[in-house]
């Protein structure tokens, strides 16, 4: 389920914030995107894509809004939802990041670097295969007929 591989730490800005403010937000906490909230509600994403797109490419003024050049409406899943519906909303959307919701509260955030992280970790199959394929059990002389 999402809730098993999504982050539950998310950083979030206010929607009055300047771009320059969340800018220096995401450069403090180290990430690549920002839930944007209207109290607690959140209301869009904005991400280092749309800084470069809306912001760098259009000349924006650094002190214009974050909720003028947020992604909105906002794309979301439930914790309980199978991982594989979380992908194929993302790659249906083409987006890397889906905000987690429960009951109208941001819970979480599942992201593309989650579904790497979980493919990349060895199962509990590749351990017992591995010992399998470590151990001194004599092979039968005629296995290879």
């Amino acid at each position: 389920k999402v809730k098993d591989l999504m982050t539950t730490t998310v950083i979030t800005v206010e929607g009055n914030k300047t771009v320059n403010e969340a800018a220096a937000l995401m450069t403090e906490k180290d990430v690549g995107n920002l839930i944007v909230m209207d109290g607690n509600t959140p209301i869009g994403i904005v991400t280092e894509r749309d800084f470069v797109r809306r912001v760098l490419a259009t000349r924006k003024n650094p002190q214009t809004k974050i909720s003028e050049v947020m992604s909105t409406p906002l794309k979301v899943i439930d914790p309980d939802a199978p991982l594989k519906e979380a992908a194929r909303k993302m790659v249906r959307r083409k987006i890397r990041r889906l905000p987690v919701i429960k009951d109208n509260k941001l819970v979480g955030i599942i992201t593309t670097a989650d579904f790497a992280k979980q493919l990349s970790k060895k199962t509990l199959t590749d351990d017992f295969l591995e010992a399998i394929g470590r151990s001194n059990y004599p092979v039968p002389e005629d296995f290879e007929k």
